[in-house]
């Protein structure tokens, strides 16, 4: 809700404008009203007059209105828009353990649709203001009828309003559930898209992922939703059971036991039919109102970090000379003591211009040491210290401007940035490389971007070292890059482009299992069950697991 209340604060100033237009179009709403039950009473004395102040107040609704209606509509769309582009920059400022943690299904559901469904709600503010002040306009006007009346139609509304929050708040647990099965759905409706494979070689997994994942959830959040709108479409009926309710009593009480003048009863029933419409379209919106408070309660609670700030950090000019590790420890969260897996303490030295090699078992924590030592992790206990400056919070980003890395989940951006972002001189080395990587047959350089990723995975790698190399990083980390390329390519990758790399004054550090190069490296390190120890090949057992 903090990231509403500021964007709100920042329109205050167009809110109010709003407020008092629609406050004016109310106000000409009930005296219209008023002026056409005062004809009816007494007629007319001046023809031309009446039909004046009869255009006059048109045209007045009209235009306060309409500006009223502009200035909420505008509003709303910026509220989203900016609602969107905080919420992206808020993802991007937050750390990556949060962010893994979290996992893709809910990020992706509040980026789209609790965004989308925030924009729905917001769409009901205009309509739902003006209604609401022509609603308090016309109580006004029917107090100033009778008072005795007016106290026993505020009795009715109180008791109208009370069961309104009753449901409403029973509709409003029913749309948290089917918010929360919308995760689950986005992470099922995930497996279909990337398990496609193997889904289509499996008829057995095809139907378990069909009737006992994706169909009970689907099905949960069917019920949920059908017992909301049924509950809502209930209170809808009982609201205008009470409207009529009204009206009964006041024809009741006027033309039976004669207590209210002709004048109040034809003035009421002109108010009150009146004012079916605002009410109805008042609680019509209310439904997408609660969706909205859902929707941005689930945004709340992936308690994002600050928005990202693209200016550049003060000490990022400094070269890299030296990365140290001091007894650094890692254990992630969420784990039982059984099952959890810690990595460390962990001492390393690695210095400028250094090739390393880090060889290591499945679940032996390559990964995790990779994401320590770019900064993309903090440590649990000990010391990460790039140039002596010790890894913390308050300069990762500085920490993490020296590095450039390809993980084993990279992600293939299409953009090619060199360095520190600059897109000018770029065509001719992309064009080298493009060709030295043997990919030029298949992708071009054009305006800046790759004409296609839609590649095979060793290809991809390509592209990403690429992209990696025109970014000019000064420490290069590379997770089993050499994993999915041909024979051909892995001698190019270990005898020509680490080399050239290092003769550049590059440090690489390289996670590998290709123990036929290990010569080209400068020093090699195995971790062992999360213990990070000098490689010796001589002990080195094929197929070893890590337990």
């Amino acid at each position: 809700m903090m990231l509403l209340k500021e964007l709100l604060h920042d329109a205050r100033w167009r809110i109010f404008l709003a407020v008092l237009c629609s406050a004016l179009s109310a106000a000409s709403s009930i005296g219209l009203i008023g002026y056409i039950n005062r004809s009816l009473e007494q007629g007319l004395d001046d023809l031309s007059q009446a039909l004046a102040l009869f255009a006059g107040l048109l045209l007045l609704l009209f235009v306060s209105g309409t500006l009223a209606q502009w200035l909420l509509v505008q509003i709303g769309h910026r509220l989203v828009y900016q609602l969107r582009l905080r919420l992206v920059g808020k993802v991007l400022g937050t750390a990556l353990e949060r962010i893994e943690r979290l996992g893709s299904p809910r990020i992706y559901n509040a980026l789209t649709k609790d965004v989308t469904t925030v924009a729905t709600a917001f769409k009901q503010l205009p309509i739902s203001l003006y209604n609401g002040l022509l609603l308090l306009a016309g109580l006004a006007y029917m107090a100033w009828l009778s008072l005795p009346f007016f106290a026993l139609t505020l009795a009715v509304i109180a008791f109208g309003v009370l069961i309104d929050v009753l449901l409403g708040r029973k509709v409003k647990r029913l749309m948290q559930q089917v918010r929360q099965q919308d995760d689950r759905l986005t992470e099922q409706f995930e497996a279909t898209i990337n398990g496609r494979c193997e889904l289509a070689l499996s008829r057995e997994r095809r139907q378990m992922l069909y009737n006992q994942r994706l169909e009970p959830i689907a099905q949960a959040s069917l019920q949920a939703s059908v017992r909301a709108d049924t509950l809502w479409a209930i209170n809808l009926n009982w609201t205008s059971l009470l409207v009529f309710v009204l009206i009964g009593t006041l024809f009741f009480l006027g033309q039976g036991l004669g207590l209210l003048s002709q004048q109040v009863v034809m003035g009421y029933v002109l108010a009150i039919m009146f004012l079916r419409t605002p009410i109805s379209m008042i609680l019509d919106a209310v439904p997408a109102v609660i969706r909205g408070h859902v929707a941005l309660q689930a945004i709340d609670d992936l308690a994002l970090g600050e928005t990202v700030h693209f200016t550049l950090p003060p000490k990022a000019a400094e070269p890299f000379r030296e990365l140290r590790l001091s007894n650094v420890q890692y254990h992630y969260p969420g784990q039982s003591d059984e099952f959890a897996f810690q990595l460390g303490p962990i001492d390393l030295h690695v210095r400028r211009g250094e090739l390393i090699f880090i060889v290591g078992g499945n679940g032996s924590g390559k990964s995790t040491l990779a994401k320590l030592l770019t900064g993309l992790y903090q440590p649990g206990e000990g010391t990460v210290a790039l140039n002596g400056v010790t890894l913390d919070v308050s300069n990762s980003e500085w920490h993490r401007e020296h590095f450039a890395a390809i993980f084993a989940d990279f992600y293939l951006f299409a953009d090619v940035l060199g360095e520190n972002g600059q897109l000018d001189g770029l065509e001719e080395r992309v064009d080298h490389y493009l060709q030295r990587l043997g990919l030029s047959h298949k992708v071009q350089f054009v305006e800046g971007r790759l004409s296609t990723t839609a590649l095979s995975q060793g290809q991809r790698k390509r592209l990403a070292l690429l992209l990696l190399m025109m970014e000019g990083r000064e420490v290069l980390l590379l997770d089993e890059w050499a994993a999915d390329q041909d024979p051909v390519f892995r001698h190019v990758f270990y005898h020509e482009l680490l080399p050239e790399l290092q003769a550049a004054g590059k440090t690489v550090i390289a996670i590998t299992h290709d123990d036929r190069y290990f010569d080209v490296a400068d020093r090699i390190y195995r971790l062992d069950y999360g213990q990070l120890v000098d490689y010796d090949h001589t002990s080195e057992k094929p197929f070893q697991l890590v337990r």
